[in-house]
């Protein structure tokens, strides 16, 4: 007898591309279609339901008010009421999100974000389905003030069958908040070992961008928002020119959110440090695997604790060293001296001196990179690691028989 299809839905917040947003097109091209029927819900069209469409998977809209999904994350919650102050419209948005639960016949609901999780995660109860809460943050008073972290944490234990933890660090700020052990699973994201791989040669890329086959190129890949970094790899880079001045910078990622004005302000910085020659921004790119294959050094600079940093693991993946911030999930990714090297965070000099001493040793930027792709194999694959997420699908849809 042939085995049925579950519907596993995702949802999301938002319809701009983020990491989570990057990571849930990976999630969707690992799923196993023989067991399972994958749907994606957004509120409105936009970049990422394009590129599900792309993808193949089918997407929906169900409409959410902007006053819901525009709050940015430090206003999750404010004040006790400020998410739900206008509770006709979250209940409006419940009852179609409920509506269309029930139409569609869904089995499961992944929530792929923490705003996600405010309006999924009800109406997922309401129609007496499993629920599946990603979680991609950190529940630390660096995110999230008191009172927000205590509404996420009594959701979760009372609406959601699992969390499933990013890494040990998201998992651990969870329960230290109040969060039920019994309920967390930690499966960290994986890397598309074929994609970013060492023996990747990107033909013509520098070419393309104005580049010297022959300099050192070193990257930052990230999202223009004021935690990640930037700030500090500028910095960095301008004491590093002075030592190497043939060294050029790429920082890769597109602004997103809102920080429009982030940007202009990083240009800035770059023209007064004598840089615009040697940094080049080149938004938002969907080929990252070529761009760290052509890389020397890929640099992570957040100045918070990352919930678990998914560019030092693609980079290690590519054969790359890693100069990144010691704190949050990086700890658990990064080997320090082995994989790359591990800063102190807001620490320009620190990076500026990691930087100089693997340019200066190309046997010791070798020796990391095949460290760190032994270590991407062996941890963070993302076929092995998406296979443990669909078992958790499984044993919660059998339970809700």
């Amino acid at each position: 007898m042939k085995k049925r299809r579950y519907k596993i839905v995702f949802i999301d917040h938002t319809t701009k591309m983020g990491g989570g947003q990057v990571y849930l097109l990976r999630q969707l091209s690992q799923l196993d279609k023989d067991r399972f029927k994958p749907l994606v819900v957004c509120p409105s069209d936009g970049a990422l339901p394009d590129h599900v469409r792309r993808s193949g998977v089918d997407l929906h809209i169900v409409p959410i008010h902007q006053s819901i999904i525009n709050l940015r994350k430090e206003d999750l919650i404010g004040s006790p009421i400020s998410f739900l102050a206008n509770p006709f419209r979250l209940a409006a948005a419940i009852w179609r999100l409920v509506s269309w639960l029930k139409r569609h016949k869904i089995d499961l609901v992944h929530l792929n974000s923490m705003k996600a999780g405010f309006y999924g995660g009800l109406a997922a109860r309401y129609a007496g389905l499993p629920v599946v809460w990603d979680f991609k943050d950190l529940l630390s008073e660096d995110f999230f003030p008191s009172i927000n972290r205590r509404l996420i944490v009594g959701m979760a234990n009372r609406w959601v069958d699992c969390v499933v933890a990013n890494s040990n660090a998201i998992a651990e700020a969870f329960i230290a908040q109040g969060g039920r052990k019994d309920k967390v699973r930690v499966i960290h994201n994986g890397i598309d070992l074929s994609q970013f791989h060492p023996d990747n040669k990107p033909s013509g890329l520098r070419a393309s961008l104005g580049l010297d086959p022959e300099i050192h190129l070193v990257s930052i890949f990230s999202r223009l928002d004021r935690w990640k970094g930037h700030v500090y790899f500028l910095q960095a880079a301008a004491q590093t020119r002075e030592v190497y001045p043939d060294v050029h910078f790429l920082i890769v990622g597109a602004t997103t959110f809102d920080n429009d004005g982030y940007a202009d302000e990083l240009h800035t910085l770059t023209r007064d440090l004598g840089l615009a020659d040697r940094v080049h921004y080149l938004g938002f790119r969907e080929d990252i695997a070529d761009l760290m294959a052509m890389s020397d050094i890929v640099v992570h600079a957040s100045t918070l604790p990352e919930p678990l940093g998914l560019t030092p693991m693609e980079a290690q993946a590519a054969g790359r060293p890693v100069v990144a911030v010691k704190a949050g999930g990086v700890l658990e990714t990064v080997e320090d001296g082995l994989t790359g090297v591990l800063v102190p965070p807001k620490n320009a000099a620190a990076m500026a001196k990691a930087l100089s001493d693997l340019l200066r040793s190309p046997d010791k930027r070798r020796q990391m990179g095949i460290a760190g792709r032994i270590r991407t194999e062996q941890l963070f694959d993302l076929q092995t690691n998406a296979r443990r997420v669909q078992d958790v699908y499984l044993e919660l849809i059998e339970a809700h028989r």
